[in-house]
């Protein structure tokens, strides 16, 4: 499914999807093909059920977005984390 149909059925909603398909762009990560698995009314609601699937599912794609952005483009970060054992 592509971006514009979620946004055309899902009009200012945060929606859960997993991506199918998808490419990066520098710090892009853009999403080009997609299933949505739900929408909600509140982003708390799509982030409590994505990390329920993320948990029981965790080789898969998961993501909440706003159908209010223009397109399915996410923003990356390296994570650079400093780990202390004792």
């Amino acid at each position: 499914m592509r971006w514009d149909e979620i946004r055309r059925m899902q009009p200012d909603a945060w929606v859960l999807v997993e991506a199918l398909r998808s490419h990066d762009e520098g710090k892009l990560w853009v999403i080009d093909d997609m299933a949505l698995i739900d929408s909600f009314e509140s982003e708390a609601e799509a982030w409590n059920t994505f990390e329920t699937l993320r948990k029981e599912k965790p080789g898969r794609d998961f993501w909440v977005l706003s159908t209010m952005a223009d397109e399915p483009k996410v923003e990356q970060f390296v994570w650079l984390g400093i780990r202390v054992f004792e």
